[in-house]
């Protein structure tokens, strides 16, 4: 064959080439843009009878200090990789997103978050497309707490709310919080909540006065170090 040909006929070619790459980029490029795979009817029929997505997960800490995270481990069913998942507080009628975690490949996650204020916190989890039907979440109660010393006085007399004073009354003295209020204390493993009914302590340093039901209800020493939440 003469080199001209060859040299003509290898041009030729090359360019056949081109111009097929060219149209089928063409044709792949609107097949995308255009045109969607038909999923088959038995695989539409497996996705519609899947099994709902499931969120279920544990308040860790229901118990803190100021200062102090609140925590939450939980896992998706089936697991889930990838998905974002919201802690929410109750705020007057809203429910607020006060942290954010992500679930690992085994839809595994772990949220955590600092509340500012002391009190309950009532929250939940959310996470998109998981119905809340099909969200557990076990202890939706977080308390933040601050160390106070108390000691204890009573029973008798009527106190500056206008409680009569029994063995077995419970609540509290303070100077400052507004009689019927109600705070919760905490004293090791055991917690009562109860209402102000008294001013006091006038002891340098102690914040609150227990009655003697109160006392016994923590089992508390005379002068202590507890946690109180207002």
């Amino acid at each position: 064959m003469r080199p001209q040909f060859v040299w003509r006929a290898t041009r030729a070619a090359a360019a056949l080439g081109a111009l097929a790459l060219a149209f089928a980029g063409g044709v792949a490029t609107a097949s995308i843009s255009h045109a969607q795979p038909r999923a088959h009817p038995r695989a539409r029929l497996m996705h519609r009878n899947a099994p709902p997505l499931r969120l279920r997960a544990r308040l860790l800490h229901p118990n803190v200090l100021v200062g102090q995270d609140v925590a939450f481990i939980g896992k998706t069913s089936p697991a889930v990789g990838h998905r974002a998942i919201a802690v929410q507080e109750l705020q007057g009628a809203r429910w607020v997103a006060v942290a954010h975690a992500t679930t690992d490949p085994h839809g595994y996650f772990l949220g955590r978050f600092w509340p500012r204020r002391l009190g309950r916190h009532a929250l939940r989890l959310h996470a998109l497309g998981v119905s809340p039907r099909h969200t557990t979440l076990l202890g939706r109660v977080a308390t933040v707490y601050r160390a106070v010393i108390a000691s204890w006085y009573g029973p008798g007399g009527v106190t500056a709310c206008g409680d009569t004073l029994g063995a077995t009354t419970l609540g509290v003295a303070n100077k400052t919080l507004p009689c019927g209020t109600m705070v919760t204390l905490r004293y090791g493993a055991r917690t009562v909540r109860v209402p102000v009914i008294d001013r006091g302590p006038y002891v340098p340093g102690r914040e609150y006065d227990l009655t003697y039901a109160t006392k016994l209800a923590l089992r508390a020493g005379d002068v202590s170090q507890i946690w109180a939440s207002a």
